[in-house]
This record gives C-alpha cells, structure tokens and sequence, in this order.
C-alpha cells in the first residue's frame, strides 16, 4: 500500500476545494487533506448513480455543500480558496451514450460555468482537473504518453477531452492555475461496489465476494494497467504543488501491466469466496466502445511532479478487499 509521498511546500491551513468531494476518489483525497491541516471544502451535488456517500467523511471537520458545481451559490463555498482538486462529473461510458445530453451537462456546461465563478471569486487558485484515460480512444500504439492522437469513441471521452481544453483556455486567458491528471483503473478502498457503470474492478469485486463468476467479454487478453488510490492522491497533491504543473496535462499509470484474465484471478484470489472466471462473447453495443488493451505512458508525471505509482495490484486488491469486508 502506498505510504504517501511527500509535496513541496504544504497545505496545512491551505483553504482546499474538493468537487465531487463525497465520492470514492473524491472521499480518499478529503481524508489525506484533513491529515495534512488544510481547512477542506467539500461540494458534491450527490447524483444517485454516481455513488457520493456522505458517510465517506464521516467524523472529518470539514464544511460540505450539497450542490451542483455549475450552480451560482457554489460561489460562496469558493471565494477565496487557495487550491481546487476538480473531481465532479459522471464517469460512465455506457450512460454517456444513453443520455448524452446528460453526460454535456456534468460533464462539460456544469464545468464552464465553475471556471467562470472561479474566474471572478477565486482567481488566485491552483487547480487540479481528473480527467480519463478514454480522451485517447483506441491506443495507436502502446505505452499511450500525453503527445498520443485524442479520438475518443463515446460521449463521456468527447465531454472529458472538451473540459480539459476549457480548463487549459482559462488557464492561459484568464491566469486560473490548471493541470489535468488522466486517470486509469483506479481501484481502492471506499471504491463502490453496488452501483451501475462504475467500472470493471467494481463488478469483479462485487462479484468474486459473492462467490459468483466474472465474466469477460472476449478471450480476457486485453491489458490494463490499474493505479491504487492512494497514488492517485500523491499525483494530484504533486500537480497542486509544482508550478511548472500549470497548463500541463499528467497521464497516470503504471508499469504494471495485467490482462483482464490475470486481474479477474488476483480479484477471485483475495475475495477467497470461490468465485470462478469465464470468457463469453462481446456484446454488440459494449464492442463499439471498447478501446482494446491499454498502458498509460507516465514518464512525463514522473519526470515533472516526481511521481510514480507505488502499489503494486495484489497488495492494492488485498487491501480494497480487506475495507470491503470490515464494513459489510
């Protein structure tokens, strides 16, 4: 697991910004900026499906505003803040396509109209985006750096790819000090497991603790690389802290690298309930958005904010495991 590893300067008594603050990542981000002294400000607006828990921050003395980031009184709860981790959105590539004016609306409008109030009530922020790994689409060639083509193939690849570019537009126009992070697989504890379209390592958790099969669309050899949530957190307290961040967009990843069939197993392992793995067919609407294997190339991450994954995946899914299981 992940010991932290440290930022240059601080944030002990810095005012900090976490959108989409109750969520799973969000939460784990909450957490290590209390640990560290920072006065915490928490806005999650708390959509159904995407799985925000308030009980994610439950005993933490933080102050919590329960609504959307594009709504006008978010300015109260940003005025003057010193550092803005940006993690609000809708994560699904399936409901992107059902809904896609949805996925527009909180994923992009809601965005543009953040940046504006934080143009005007706190222009002197540092800003860290979470962004996704789908912006690049079907991988070219792998290990995917940050110069690789962005050709995304759903709506929420399209709507993340159109936030970065907003986030970088008023970093360069309006001087709001931007970096996105392009984040992949991430897994850890507080990751939820009994709501829809949360990603691959939910459903084999969920289902490896049930004692049921996973079932993976294909023959189970795509490759994916997986990052432990606490590493993501040491990337974005790095972005946060390096100026030369500024207008920079971060691949996270890890050298890592498992297939599907491999990972399915480490889950099946950990859980210890007897869940078995089987291979069955794509299914036709899921096949025309897969992007195939992919490994994010994180030299860059690691050459500007000194950063590099330090979880490898069967002590990360152990202890992912371990949390599930004492709170059930």
């Amino acid at each position: 697991m992940s010991a932290g590893q440290s930022t240059e300067g601080g944030f002990t008594g810095a005012r900090c910004v976490v959108t989409g603050g109750l969520g799973f990542i969000g939460s784990t981000l909450v957490h290590r900026l209390v640990a560290e002294g920072a006065d915490v400000v928490v806005i999650d607006v708390l959509v159904p499906e995407h799985g925000g828990d308030r009980r994610n921050i439950e005993g933490l003395d933080i102050e919590l505003h329960e609504c959307s980031i594009g709504a006008p009184d978010v300015a109260d709860a940003v005025r003057g803040c010193d550092f803005v981790f940006n993690l609000a959105g809708q994560v699904s590539h399936l409901a992107s396509m059902q809904h896609p004016l949805r996925d527009v609306e909180l994923n992009l409008t809601d965005h543009v109209a953040f940046l504006d109030t934080l143009r005007t009530e706190a222009p002197q922020s540092v800003g860290v985006l979470t962004s996704t790994r789908q912006v690049y689409g079907r991988p070219q060639y792998l290990p995917v750096d940050e110069e690789h083509p962005t050709a995304p193939v759903d709506v929420n690849g399209i709507d993340k790819l159109a936030c970065e570019q907003f986030h970088l537009l008023y970093s360069r126009v309006h001087g709001l000090r931007s970096s996105i992070l392009r984040l992949t697989n991430v897994y850890g504890p507080r990751l939820h497991l009994d709501r829809p379209d949360q990603g691959f390592l939910s459903v084999f958790i969920r289902r490896a603790l049930g004692g049921d099969d996973i079932e993976l669309f294909g023959d189970g050899s795509q490759q994916r690389d997986c990052v432990y949530v606490d590493d993501v957190v040491d990337a974005m307290l790095a972005a946060a802290s390096h100026p030369a961040a500024v207008g920079e967009i971060f691949n996270l990843g890890n050298s890592e690298v498992l297939a599907l069939s491999d990972i399915a197993r480490h889950v099946v392992e950990a859980a210890g309930a007897g869940g078995t793995v089987t291979c069955v067919p794509w299914p036709d609407h899921l096949a025309r958005i897969d992007i195939g294997s992919y490994q994010g190339d994180f030299s860059k991450s690691e050459r500007m904010l000194g950063w590099t994954p330090r979880t490898r995946f069967a002590d990360g899914i152990r202890t992912t495991i371990d949390a599930v299981t004492s709170t059930r």
